[in-house]
């Protein structure tokens, strides 16, 4: 077995990349889930200073709507202090009532009630004064009915407090929304992994110095290749172990249901990237290059076919091209299996998108064996 062990003493050589794209991994799984498993809404609070120049009932019924409803954070009405206080973030936004605002909002003015003071346009701002504007003209509204001013202000509060519930529906009944996310990233690090760690192992295999001293053994050929491929399908099985370990945390268990044909679905586009793995290492391409081809490879196919963005999202002209990668129908099936952007769960189709990932994969094979046999004729 020194075939095989020569190969996994040079996988040895490989371990520093293949953590990297696994830390990768685990971040994006960790600070994203396109599974829509959210299951409410929640707003936040901003972070105010408020200042009531007017000091009327009015004013001080407006201070104490915006106070319910926010953090308010107290800083001396200086300028220098307001500026240090807004650069630190302490708070985000400052409004100050100006005097005359009771008797502006009486007549139904809109000009002149206030004065804000930021730093940068943020969220928080644009927040902030569609609160203040939706104040000020459901206050007009309800005066415009014949209401007097402090009722229609309290009216106003009545009406902008009213909480709408939400709820998101999801509508799988035996597939976790978690582990749906899980499986729509894969593709991005089966390749990444497979095209970083196995192709630079097959060059050195393939290289004549290590070529000729193995053939020099009394091994023969047929012995030799057996060995090699018997390393890259443990290497493989390893590494996809793995990632289903992973998987199985994920989903805080192990998979049932359809979620054993996403299972299935991994093996399928795992053969295709050892093919691009085999297909590269006949070009013996450098690293460096090869790093370079490795995140074109998946960050391409993971923003055209669905991975990174939904594809329903996507335009025609994107899905279009990204019909001609693999990727593209692995993101299909996933969906389906998933009951992902409005796919329903059809075996025949499952089944027939993986078939086209495998014969992607004897198409990738099929150029690899022409290409190296062109090259041992010259």
């Amino acid at each position: 077995m020194q075939v095989f062990k020569l190969f996994f003493k040079i996988v040895k050589t490989k371990w520093i990349a293949m953590l990297i794209y696994l830390a990768i991994f685990l971040a994006i799984l960790t600070l994203t889930d396109v599974s829509g498993s959210d299951s409410g809404f929640t707003s936040e609070k901003m972070a105010l200073t408020l200042y009531d120049k007017d000091n009327t009932e009015a004013s001080k019924k407006l201070a104490d709507y915006i106070s319910a409803n926010n953090d308010m954070v107290e800083v001396e009405d200086d300028k220098d202090k307001l500026i240090d206080a807004l650069y630190i973030t302490a708070t985000n936004y400052v409004i100050t009532i100006n005097e005359g605002f009771s008797e502006k909002l009486a007549k139904g003015e809109t000009e002149g009630l206030f004065e804000a003071r930021y730093i940068h346009d943020s969220n928080t701002n644009k927040l902030a004064d569609d609160m203040l504007d939706s104040y000020v003209s459901t206050v007009n509204a309800m005066q415009a009915s014949g209401m007097e001013l402090s009722e229609a202000q309290d009216a106003a509060v009545k009406v902008l407090s009213e909480k709408t519930e939400v709820e998101f529906e999801t509508f799988s009944e035996d597939t976790s929304a978690k582990s749906a996310g899980f499986f729509n990233y894969m593709p991005y690090i089966i390749m990444s992994l497979v095209v970083s760690s196995l192709c630079p192992v097959i060059m050195v295999m393939n290289n004549k110095e290590v070529a000729f001293r193995t053939k020099c053994s009394s091994y023969k050929e047929s012995r030799i290749n057996f060995q090699t491929i018997l390393a890259a399908i443990v290497f493989m099985f390893v590494i996809w172990i793995f990632l289903m370990g992973l998987g199985v945390i994920k989903n805080e268990g192990m998979f049932t249901g359809n979620l054993w044909f996403a299972v299935l679905n991994t093996i399928a586009f795992m053969i295709v990237c050892i093919a691009i793995a085999i297909l590269l290492s006949t070009f013996g391409v450098s690293e460096t290059a090869l790093g370079f081809i490795s995140q074109t490879l998946g960050l391409g196919m993971a923003f055209l076919c669905g991975m990174f963005v939904p594809l329903e999202l996507l335009s025609k002209s994107v899905v279009a091209i990204g019909r001609f990668l693999p990727a593209y129908w692995y993101v299909r099936a996933n969906n389906m299996i998933c009951n992902m952007s409005g796919e329903t769960f059809s075996l025949s189709k499952v089944m027939s998108f993986m078939g086209v990932e495998l014969l992607f994969a004897a198409a990738i094979f099929a150029v690899a064996i022409a290409v190296r046999k062109q090259k041992k004729s010259i």
